[in-house]
């Protein structure tokens, strides 16, 4: 295999080693992924399959932990931190042949953010890394 590396936050970038010629590689984890509804997933196994599934706006270096452009070309904060701006990578499709664009970013936040929304499910419903990240959700139940 040409390009393995490893990572310190266990997200190695599967999609930049070669197989060498095979069209198989295999690869061992501690168990299986929970689950791939990524946005409610905050076990390694999950998140390494999420990881090789998906695409952030930013990633992560190849082997560390600086962020790196992924399907933004950058992105920048306003003063405060609680508004940002990012340009999109153009020339993105899905692999049904779709175009990605802003809609599709504004949806992916808004399924994890709307506790109403019939999306919002996940394998716990809890979205414990998005609410530790954003600050909670719009239309959640109140406290019991």
């Amino acid at each position: 295999v040409k390009g393995a590396h490893t990572s310190p936050l266990g997200n190695e970038i599967f999609a930049q080693m070669d197989p060498g010629g095979r069209d198989t590689f295999v690869w061992m984890q501690n168990a299986e992924p929970g689950s791939v509804y990524c946005g409610d997933e905050t076990d390694g196994e999950s998140l390494r399959a999420c990881n090789m599934a998906l695409e952030g706006l930013l990633a992560y270096e190849k082997g560390g932990t600086k962020a790196v452009p992924a399907l933004a070309t950058g992105c920048e904060a306003n003063a405060d931190l609680t508004e940002w701006t990012c340009k999109l990578r153009e020339g993105v499709k899905f692999h049904d042949g779709s175009d990605f664009d802003a809609n599709d970013v504004v949806m992916t936040y808004y399924i994890q953010w709307d506790a109403a929304s019939p999306m919002h499910k996940g394998r716990t419903g809890s979205f414990d890394y998005f609410s530790a990240l954003w600050g909670g959700f719009m239309n959640a139940k109140p406290a019991t």
